[in-house]
């Protein structure tokens, strides 16, 4: 799948998508989603037909507050982008977070991070898709090709960082490598819900089990929640503390510059590629091939990101908590945490995924 320059361009949401898939994907805030038991219980449902409500909720947009934190117990996760722009979105990757969300259909979404004293914000709205730093006030957009009939859709980023894109995420391919069970008397941003509770079948995967609370009435995850293997205490929680189920304004989703910003242009061929030849230098992503060997829970993510970037990624407090290690693939440094492992190696290679060291050198001596 091609994906977007301005997911290419921060480590933050080049990670959200892959680890999604393996179970770890998107934000996290211990105590936002707890997914409280209530005393009235919505309609008794299968989870299948939760699953497939899912893929088709029943609203025409919304707009909403979401409290996110990443605590993988990892001093920095690698990242499969190319620059080291310090970008807020990069800064997701750690910390507690508010997001402001707004949804208004498949070409228009909004989404506001918002810092102590700057916002950083990704508007999309038809093939317009602009990201905006107020604290350099730096204006990057890009044209999205349009899509032609049977094509698969690009990833959006404004869903990626939400519960309804990690949900997405988790939830696909599910049998027969999941067992799924529901629960129908949670209660989120003060919405009754569903629970989905979702268990690896395989012992090969750090993933212990993933909870999505599912609005009762829209059928729009509300919160995503994934534990490590024998860990009581969530990896992973992201949630709205509130939502609205009202389609926002169209202005939300458009954005001019504002007078004295730097204004930069990406432009993507017909295929949803950059076309290098078009595309401003200052704005054009460094790329870097991701590749996945394994699948579902086990799935193992590569990319070489360069000696230089290796070697910055291992240093300082990553070095202190890492350890070194070696084999036929070559040497480097082992990141670990209850839910996830890093291979960082000297040559440049990186490998990570929710599974054991094994799984990575085998990668590795691939």
């Amino acid at each position: 799948m091609n994906v977007p320059p301005v997911v290419r361009r921060h480590p933050a949401l080049r990670w959200l998508a892959p680890l999604a898939v393996v179970g770890v994907a998107g934000l996290a805030a211990t105590g936002v989603f707890r997914a409280q038991a209530t005393s009235e219980s919505l309609p008794a449902t299968s989870p299948k037909a939760i699953i497939a409500a899912v893929q088709s909720p029943e609203h025409s947009g919304f707009s909403g507050t979401v409290v996110s934190r990443l605590s993988l117990g990892l001093p920095e996760l690698p990242s499969f982008g190319g620059d080291d722009d310090g970008s807020s979105l990069a800064s997701l990757l750690t910390g507690s977070h508010t997001l402001r969300v707004w949804y208004g259909g498949a070409t228009q979404q909004r989404i506001a991070l918002l810092g102590a004293t700057d916002e950083t914000d990704l508007f999309r709205s038809g093939r317009q898709l602009w990201e905006w730093s107020s604290a350099d006030r730096v204006a990057i957009h890009t044209l999205l090709p349009a899509r032609p009939a049977g094509a698969e859709q690009l990833p959006d980023p404004a869903t990626t960082l939400t519960p309804s894109g990690v949900a997405s995420g988790v939830l696909h391919d599910l049998d027969p490598t999941t067992k799924v069970s529901v629960r129908s008397n949670a209660r989120v941003a003060n919405r009754d819900a569903y629970e989905l509770v979702l268990v690896p079948r395989t012992a090969a995967t750090r993933v212990g089990s993933v909870h999505i609370a599912v609005d009762g009435k829209t059928k729009v995850p509300l919160g995503v929640r994934v534990y490590a293997r024998g860990s009581r205490t969530p990896s992973i929680d992201v949630a709205y503390t509130s939502i609205r189920f009202e389609r926002p304004s169209r202005t939300y989703f458009s954005f001019t510059p504002p007078s004295g910003a730097t204004v930069r242009h990406v432009e993507l061929d017909r295929h949803g590629n950059v076309d290098a030849s078009g595309t401003d230098r200052a704005a054009r992503p460094k790329r870097h091939r991701l590749q996945v060997t394994g699948s579902g829970w086990t799935s193992v993510w590569s990319a070489q990101v360069g000696r230089a970037r290796a070697a910055k990624l291992t240093h300082g407090t990553a070095r202190q908590l890492s350890t070194p290690v070696s084999g036929s693939w070559g040497r480097g440094r082992l990141l670990s945490s209850d839910l996830l492992n890093a291979l960082v190696i000297d040559d440049g290679r990186v490998f990570a995924g929710a599974v054991e060291p094994d799984a990575l050198f085998a990668a590795a001596a691939k």
